[in-house]
């Protein structure tokens, strides 16, 4: 048996002597190829720092930072900005003061202690005004509040199992109630005393079998969204959870499809062959409606009827859209949101994109805009809630005709444009033939009343007599009486000149000549 000391080194190459120790000094190639590896795997950290400047460029953390955030809305009224966002932890507002504040710690809990909010919204145009669906199945209520969420008040059962029903609330008019809109299982669920009572809707459209012209048993999809127009209070616009877009004029009592149902047939734009993850609707001059998809965006400008394709921003590469918003005021302007967090912006309804980069370093779940400004862009991701301004477009002037008896600034043709025209304010107090002539064309078309230049030219015309001017008097009776100073008869600018009318009145009897005004259509007294 042979035993090797602990100590023992192999020979060195030369074969002559034996190293009792390894040498000092020099490092082996194992340290240089373990500090190449620490620097490579290292590099990408160094870089993070500007690599996250680069796509933040603009962006900044509003709150509820490693929050999922589910839900976002923007409401403005009475002179505040209050945001409200739904995190899996429960419903959070702020006003704006960087701080945030749970609001529904008042609401029923589960069993566990999480919140058992199924679904919220804000009454549009009332910024502090809140319905809640709490709980589910036979255990589902409705709660109102009016105060931002620091008190809530329960209104009864709400109908529905759908785990998070979509909820479209439409404010009553003149003190009437609002209309509440809450998705089920198999149709849609309608209040128009506020939640008081309900109303079932019709079923979700089914497809039908083309071969057999039949209809199939009707379905019970999973609708994910539901989108309502406020300028048309019955129609709903529903996105199933397979990609299919329903579309309702009579307030979900009937159902269609809004998109084809064939779309490589039927000529639609191809990014309908895949199903819409994004939709948005925005009313003008009708309705607007962009649907998202993972190749493209669908577009239709009069409501559904007609499609017509919108590419995705260049280099998307398959990544489908997960939130879209149109300007409310201004629907050219369209911002998008795809899956890997970028966002873009587009002023021509989707033709054409840039870059607004990305926020924070999740996906976007929600995008809102500031009501009042319409300058600040707000997006709800995997990490909370950012915003970054935008230059927010201007609405341009239509180009249509005005309608009938619309003033349009320009004067009105009519022959008394010109006939106030007369700056003879003064009333000549000789009792001259000139003095005569002079107050009859001045009192004739001051008398009427023009105080606007709309004044009628038939009115004017059956009094006024020509305009054609009064030959002057000679001979010894056109001259003035002694010791009074001479006239001079003002210049009037040209008028138009009507068509002749004949005097009606009658000349009336001549007066003792006084300081007063002349009687129109006086012959010329005599001496």
């Amino acid at each position: 048996m042979s035993l090797t000391h602990r100590n023992a080194y192999p020979l060195s190459s030369g074969g002559g002597s034996v190293t009792d120790r390894p040498q000092q000094g020099r490092p082996g190639m194992g340290a240089i190829w373990l500090l190449a590896a620490t620097v490579l795997f290292l590099a990408p950290l160094l870089l993070l720092p500007y690599a996250t400047a680069a796509h933040l460029a603009g962006w900044s953390l509003v709150g509820l930072r490693g929050e999922t955030v589910l839900a976002l809305h923007i409401a403005s009224g009475s002179g505040e900005r209050i945001i409200y966002a739904e995190t899996r932890t429960g419903l959070w507002r702020s006003t704006g003061a960087a701080t945030w504040q749970r609001i529904d710690g008042p609401l029923p809990r589960t069993n566990l202690g999480g919140p058992a909010l199924a679904a919220w919204r804000v009454v549009p145009g009332r910024a502090r005004q809140l319905y809640a669906l709490t709980g589910s199945g036979t255990g589902r209520q409705l709660y109102h509040s009016e105060d931002g969420g620091d008190t809530w008040q329960i209104i009864g059962p709400a109908p529905g199992q759908t785990r998070r029903p979509p909820l479209v609330v439409q404010p009553g008019v003149s003190g009437a109630a609002d209309t509440i809109t809450l998705v089920t299982d198999s149709r849609v669920q309608r209040s128009v005393d506020g939640g008081a009572t309900w109303t079932p809707g019709g079923p979700w459209p089914s497809p039908a079998d083309a071969a057999t012209a039949t209809t199939i048993a009707p379905r019970h999809p999973t609708v994910r969204g539901m989108l309502s127009d406020l300028s048309a209070p019955d129609r709903l616009y529903a996105l199933a959870a397979e990609g299919e877009l329903w579309l309702s004029d009579s307030g979900g009592l009937a159902w269609r499809a809004a998109l084809p149902a064939e779309p490589a047939q039927a000529g639609a734009p191809a990014a309908l062959d895949h199903p819409v993850t994004a939709l948005t609707i925005a009313s003008y001059f009708g309705v607007r409606i962009w649907a998202g998809t993972a190749t493209g965006l669908a577009y239709s400008s009069d409501g559904g009827a007609t499609w017509s394709e919108r590419p995705l921003p260049p280099g998307s590469n398959g990544r489908r859209v997960t939130a879209l918003l149109a300007d409310p005021r201004v629907p050219d302007t369209l911002y998008a949101a795809l899956s890997d967090g970028w966002l873009y912006r587009s002023d021509d309804t989707g033709a054409t994109w840039h870059g607004l980069g990305r926020p924070g370093a999740g996906r976007v779940t929600e995008l809102a805009l500031d009501p009042d400004t319409r300058g600040q862009l707000y997006a709800a991701t995997d990490n909370g809630i950012w915003a970054r301004a935008v230059a927010p477009p201007q609405p341009e002037p239509t180009d249509r005709a005005p309608a009938p008896g619309t003033f349009t600034g320009e004067p009105s043709a009519t022959p008394t444009q010109t006939a106030t025209a007369t700056a003879t304010a003064t009333v000549t107090t000789a009792p001259t033939a000139t003095a005569t002539v002079t107050a009859t064309a001045t009192a004739t078309f001051t008398a009427a009343p023009t105080a606007t230049p709309t004044q009628t030219a038939t009115a004017t015309r059956t009094r006024v007599p020509s305009r054609t001017p009064v030959p002057s008097p000679t001979g010894p009776d056109a001259t003035a009486t002694p010791g009074e100073p001479p006239i001079e008869s003002p210049t009037e600018p040209p008028v138009t000149q009507p068509t002749r009318v004949p005097p009606t009145v009658p000349p009336p009897t001549v007066p003792p000549v006084t300081a007063s005004p002349v009687t129109p259509f006086a012959t010329p007294l005599p001496r």
